[in-house]
């Protein structure tokens, strides 16, 4: 099962979306979850959803790579993932603008619920990345 794929151009600087990206405050208003995120190689943290019958709402990650306004991944597991997955973004600057891509691959490590896991993470991601990520950073800008 292949990769999901996002792409986006961001109407900010490279720093302002780096910021969203790695500062805990500003991840967790686009993630739309609390986490103890630190933007460290080797660094564990979480994110927290809402807690239902079935799920804990935590995701496990590790960060795997920091390079400092061009690639962040970390590492991306839950229960019901019940693998280890990657999330890796990767920013080139474009101007005054920001061209900024997501790959979250390793589906085909789980062992159940391949498409209906993946195919709820690629819409997922469309709100959170596609959507809330570009709003608030183009808010900031504006602002600043």
């Amino acid at each position: 099962m292949g990769p999901i794929e996002k792409k986006l151009t961001v109407n900010a600087p490279v720093n302002k979306v780096w910021e969203a990206l790695t500062n805990p405050k500003e991840l967790q208003q686009w993630m739309l979850m609390s986490t103890d995120f630190e933007p460290a190689s080797g660094e564990n943290f979480t994110f927290k959803s809402d807690v239902t019958e079935e799920w804990d709402g935590v995701f496990k990650c590790s960060v795997k790579e920091v390079v400092d306004k061009k690639k962040l991944s970390y590492t991306w597991n839950t229960t019901f993932i019940n693998a280890e997955t990657l999330v890796e973004f990767e920013l080139t600057e474009n101007g005054d603008k920001t061209d900024l891509s997501l790959v979250h691959s390793g589906w085909d490590k789980m062992t159940a619920n391949q498409e209906e896991t993946r195919n709820s993470h690629s819409e997922g991601w469309d709100l959170r990345f596609g959507q809330k990520l570009k709003e608030l950073v183009e808010s900031i800008e504006q602002v600043s």
